[in-house]
C-alpha cells in the first residue's frame, strides 16, 4: 500500500478523520468517507468513494452516501450558492453516469465474446498446474471455467482468471490473480465496479445456511473439501464487500464466515473488519471462524477430508 497523502490545508478539519488519502490529480484527492467509511478493495486498490476538489469552490463529496463536506475554517472561502451546488452535483452525476455506461459496454463486450471461456481454453498446462497447486482439480477447473491470461501487456505479468457469475449464470466480471505480487494481487477485467461474490454453485439458494469465505480460492477449496451437494459456499471479495453482498447475506437464515487471521484487528476507527462485516450482515445470524492461517492453506497442508472440514466449521463462534 502506498504512503498516504495529505488533504489540502483548507480541509484540515478532515485530515485525521478520513484515511487512505491519495492525490489523484492537480486539484483532486480521494479517500474513504467521514460518514460511511470504506476500506481497501478486494483488488488492493484504496477506497476512493469520497472525492475532494480544490478548485474555485473547494468541497468534498462522497459518491457512496451522497454527503457533501465543506471547509468550515478557511478565512477566504465562501460556500457555493444553492444554484452553484445544484450545478456541481449535476456535473458529478453526469460523470458517474458516463462511467456506468462505459462499464456496461465493457460488460456487454465481455459477455458477447464469452471472454472467460477464452481464458479457460488458453489455460494449458501452465494454468492447470497452477489451479491444481491451489487445491482445485481439473473437473472443478472446468466447472468454474477457471483459466489463465498469458498477456503480460495489461498489468505487466500473467494472471490466473476467475469468472464471476450471478444466480442466472450471467457473467458479472472476471477476476485476475496476478503472478507478480509486487504489482498488486488482484485486478478485475472491468474496473471501478462493485466486486461480485464467487458462487461455488450459482444454482444454489442463498436463503438458508451460507458459508462465506474471504476470497474465491478459499471458497473453492472449502467447497471441494466439504464434498456436500447441500453445502452453499460463496467467496466474498475481502472484508469490505459491497452493500449488495451484505444485503444478500443478510437475507440468509444463517451465515458462517471464514475469514483470514487478521480479520479481528481493529482499524483506525476502533472497529475490526470482522466486526463491521458481522454488523452489516446481522449479528444474530452470523458465526465466525478465524483460523490461525488461511483456510485453504490449512486444508491443503493437512490433506483434509470432508470430516476434517466439517469439524473445522463446528469451531465457528458468535461474536
Amino acid at each position: 500500500m502506498r504512503r498516504e497523502d495529505n488533504l489540502p490545508s483548507i480541509f484540515s478539519q478532515y485530515q485525521n478523520v478520513v484515511h487512505y488519502i491519495q492525490n489523484v490529480g492537480h486539484s483532486k484527492w480521494t479517500s474513504n468517507c467521514p460518514v460511511c467509511q470504506g476500506e481497501p478493495h478486494a483488488d488492493g486498490e484504496l477506497p476512493n468513494r469520497c472525492v475532494w476538489f480544490y478548485d474555485s469552490k473547494p468541497l468534498g463529496y462522497c459518491f457512496k452516501c451522497g454527503k457533501t463536506f465543506f471547509p468550515d475554517s478557511a478565512p477566504d472561502w465562501t460556500p457555493p450558492s444553492p444554484a452553484e451546488m445544484e450545478q456541481w452535483k449535476r456535473e458529478r452525476e453526469a460523470e458517474q453516469e458516463a462511467r456506468l455506461r462505459s462499464a456496461q459496454q465493457a460488460l456487454d463486450n465481455l459477455r458477447s465474446n464469452r471472454l472467460w471461456e477464452q481464458y479457460a481454453d488458453m489455460a494449458g498446462e501452465r494454468g492447470r498446474t497452477y489451479w491444481e497447486s491451489c487445491g482445485v482439480p481439473l473437473v472443478y477447473q472446468k466447472f468454474w471455467s477457471l483459466g489463465w491470461d498469458f498477456n503480460e501487456g495489461r498489468w505487466g505479468c500473467q494472471s490466473a482468471t476467475i469468472p464471476l457469475f450471478n444466480q442466472s449464470w450471467e457473467s458479472l466480471n472476471i477476476k485476475h490473480r496476478l503472478t507478480d505480487d509486487s504489482k498488486g494481487r488482484y485486478r478485475y477485467n472491468i474496473a471501478g465496479q462493485d466486486a461480485p461474490m464467487f458462487l461455488c454453485d450459482p444454482d444454489a439458494s442463498l436463503e438458508n445456511h451460507v458459508i462465506a469465505c474471504e476470497g474465491e480460492k478459499k471458497a473453492a477449496v472449502v467447497y471441494i473439501t466439504l464434498d456436500d451437494p447441500d453445502a452453499v459456499v460463496v467467496g466474498i471479495p475481502g472484508l469490505s464487500p459491497s452493500s449488495a453482498i451484505t444485503d444478500t447475506l443478510a437475507k440468509a437464515e444463517r451465515v458462517t464466515l471464514i475469514l483470514d487471521p487478521d480479520a479481528d484487528t481493529p482499524g483506525k476507527d476502533g472497529w475490526s473488519p470482522m466486526g463491521r462485516l458481522v454488523r452489516d450482515i446481522g449479528r444474530g445470524k452470523c458465526r465466525v471462524l478465524v483460523p490461525c492461517a488461511k483456510v485453504d492453506d490449512i486444508l491443503i497442508a493437512m490433506n483434509a477430508t470432508k470430516w476434517d472440514a466439517q469439524q473445522m466449521l463446528r469451531q465457528a463462534v458468535t461474536i
